[in-house]
């Protein structure tokens, strides 16, 4: 058993959530070990890591181009966000968006497979996500 899987069941036995019936595990459409209920990027294993949803808002950081929190992927998000962190500047709005980590996290890869997909709305329009958390958009949804 994956400890992903293992962690997520111990956890969702302490906060009272039906993780496994009869039936099987809940549904885990990335396969990262965490039920989509509970899981911040239902399309993307990487935010697997507590430290990937940056900005704690509830879309890990493969899914959340959103760096303004206006709830859109906008010319914004990149001009004023994403630029200056791809050339060195601060990360602290998730724009290292694989998960990378590094010296320089915000990179070619960050840009070109994630925020672009989610500027031309690729996975489902110009919005972060999609999470299973009924609590994404709104900062400290944990």
């Amino acid at each position: 058993m994956k400890v992903g899987v293992l962690a997520t069941m111990v956890f969702a036995t302490l906060i009272g959530y039906p993780v496994a019936s009869f039936a099987g595990l809940a549904p885990d459409s990335d396969s990262d070990g965490i039920p989509d209920v509970l899981d911040k990027c239902t399309l993307d294993s990487r935010n697997a890591a507590a430290t990937c949803d940056t900005d704690v808002d509830g879309y890990g950081n493969p899914c959340d181009g959103d760096f303004d929190q206006s709830g859109t992927v906008v010319s914004v998000d990149f001009g004023t966000y994403f630029v200056p962190a791809f050339k060195g500047g601060s990360i602290a709005r998730g724009q290292d968006m694989d998960c990378a980590g590094g010296a320089n996290p915000a990179n070619a890869i960050d840009f070109g497979n994630f925020f672009v997909p989610k500027f031309k709305g690729a996975l489902g329009g110009a919005v972060p996500g999609p999470s299973g958390l009924s609590c994404a958009g709104t900062i400290g949804c944990m």
